[in-house]
């Protein structure tokens, strides 16, 4: 297994990080849960917006499956809307009527709007169950991670990503639900995908205002953190210094960017 204990406590003294971060396992059979030390199930009715505060701020291991959301999908017009965007319940059009209805009037002015905008969810492959852990406990190999950081931390991790391989960040904004925007769309490009958290894991998961995720493959850390440390060596570090916004600049960036091909 790599490292990733000693990981995670790297990038979270490289970027001071607020919370955990977050390892993600997407498990075919949901019998695969029993194999992982500690796994606990939500506390009654759910939505996905209240686990990842769970994991990333009270360390706790969180396993979930369709069984599991049942209580309150039964009681909403959303029916299992969280989960399915998740691979852990049926992307139908039955599903795609009863999310539309239910943003209808509320997200968006028209039931023609409120569909377009959830039939366009990335639809990752089908799963039984999802664990979310802290990284730092190695409970299991992690398919996934989820980082919640602030406007500099998150540009300073994107630049430790792409220091040794540049590999292009995007970002995305689907509407009502960076329950999608970041992890769902990750799984189903198998790239880092950046996002602004939404009004429900605000007011569920306790976002603050200043944060926002970043979902990436967990075979991206370990080059991540290469990429910050070298950074730091040469003076680009977390917390990042501010400068007069009226002063010369040419000095530092003589410094910075010296001549090299004369």
């Amino acid at each position: 297994m790599t490292k990733w204990k000693e990981l995670s406590k790297e990038i979270n003294e490289l970027l001071q990080l607020d919370s955990k971060v977050i390892a993600v396992k997407r498990l075919e059979k949901k019998e695969g849960l029993q194999d992982i030390s500690g796994v606990e199930k939500p506390r009654g009715p759910f939505t996905y917006c209240q686990l990842p505060y769970l994991v990333r701020k009270e360390g706790k291991t969180i396993g979930i499956t369709k069984d599991d959301a049942t209580p309150l999908a039964e009681k909403m017009q959303l029916r299992y809307r969280c989960l399915r965007i998740q691979g852990l319940a049926p992307t139908d059009e039955n599903q795609i009527e009863h999310e539309a209805k239910g943003f209808n009037g509320f997200w968006f002015g028209s039931y023609e709007t409120a569909k377009q905008a959830v039939g366009s969810y990335p639809v990752p492959s089908p799963i039984e169950a999802l664990v979310l852990s802290p990284l730092e406990e190695e409970k299991f190999e992690p398919d996934y991670l989820l980082v919640y950081a602030n406007g500099g931390q998150m540009t300073l991790l994107m630049n430790g990503l792409q220091y040794f391989e540049y590999e292009k960040v995007e970002s995305s904004f689907s509407g009502e639900g960076s329950c999608t925007d970041a992890l769902p769309r990750c799984v189903a490009t198998g790239k880092p995908s950046l996002c602004l958290p939404c009004l429900g894991e605000r007011a569920f998961g306790r976002i603050e205002d200043s944060e926002m995720v970043i979902a990436m493959p967990a075979d991206r850390l370990e080059r991540t953190v290469r990429g910050l440390k070298t950074l730091k060596e040469t003076g680009l570090a977390y917390p990042i210094g501010h400068m007069e916004a009226g002063m010369d600049v040419t000095p530092l960036f003589e410094a910075w960017y010296p001549i090299q091909d004369k």
